[in-house]
């Protein structure tokens, strides 16, 4: 008869076997999902191992290069970064290669730059720029590729950097060029400001009513496109003015200076201002003119 090796380690009967088999089946299907704990799908889905790219392999070649430099190559070069020369924002056209600026046409052109300060007025550049590139003729060349390729020398200092700094080809015409360099140098906060003083304008004290007038043209000069009326023009401007200077304007005028037509009243003030002709130099000059002549109505009565 054969028994059990008397050696032999005897195990226990667990004391809940529903309950602790219970929890093995719930941890075993935590790890399967829903729809495959009781249909176990006919064809599991294999999933290879990525392979290898060798643009990954090569960058990883060139990555171990720079930061690892050869031995035989110069310790400065390999931490010299030579950055790339950034082009020109202005696209020049092909027919510029036909043609050579004029040394003259040069000299004009440096000699009359705008550096962008704040007082500088950009339409008073562009419009002194174009009148000396009209004064000289390239046959056979568009005057926009002369005004392109002059432009950029017409720059200095802020103005200068402004252009250097757009970015490469975002301009390939004269208007493209002339719009962003009015945008930059005469913003619309500029233009407010410029239209407010003109609205708030008053005459200094001491000042004439010839420093006065022209004091209101440079400021309307300044301001462009305010597209003031004369009639509005007029307005402000004797409404700025002192009483004394007021009652000076109606006296020339015959009347009231405002009863006049815009086209009268400012073709007085041109005619008795512009001149400089001061109301108070023109009387002093009446008074000398009536000392001269009575003096020499006298001479003629006292000869013989």
């Amino acid at each position: 008869m054969h028994t059990r090796a008397s050696n032999s380690e005897l195990v226990e009967p667990l004391p809940e076997p529903e309950r602790i088999l219970n929890r093995r089946r719930r941890r075993r299907n935590r790890r399967v999902p829903f729809d495959q704990r009781n249909n176990p799908p006919k064809n599991p889905r294999i999933v290879y191992p990525p392979i290898l790219n060798i643009n990954h392999f090569r960058h990883f070649l060139d990555t171990l290069e720079n930061l690892f430099p050869m031995d035989d190559e110069p310790m400065w070069a390999a931490d010299r970064v030579v950055a790339p020369t950034p082009g020109s924002a202005i696209t020049i056209p092909e027919t510029a290669n036909e043609f050579a600026i004029k040394g003259n046409h040069l000299t004009l052109v440096k000699g009359n730059q705008f550096d962008g300060r704040t007082k500088t007025d950009p339409h008073k550049h562009i419009h002194e720029f174009l009148g000396i590139c009209d004064m000289f003729k390239y046959r056979d060349t568009e005057n926009e590729a002369v005004r392109l390729m002059m432009f950029p020398l017409s720059l200095t200092g802020e103005a200068k950097t402004w252009l250097d700094e757009l970015n490469e080809g975002t301009i390939e015409t004269w208007d493209e060029l002339r719009t962003a360099f009015i945008s930059r140098f005469f913003p619309p906060a500029l233009f407010d400001r410029l239209l407010g003083e003109i609205r708030a304008f008053s005459q200094h004290e001491n000042e004439s009513l010839t420093d006065a007038w022209l004091r209101m043209k440079e400021m309307l000069r300044n301001c462009h496109g305010h597209n003031l009326s004369k009639g509005n023009i007029i307005k402000i401007f004797y409404h700025g003015l002192s009483e004394i200077t007021q009652e000076v304007l109606n006296a020339a005028a015959g009347g009231i200076f405002l009863y006049k037509t815009p086209n009268q009243a400012y073709q007085l003030l041109e005619d008795k201002v512009l001149l400089k002709l001061d109301w108070a130099k023109n009387q002093k000059t009446k008074s000398s003119l009536k000392k001269t002549v009575a003096f020499a109505d006298e001479g003629s009565n006292n000869s013989p």
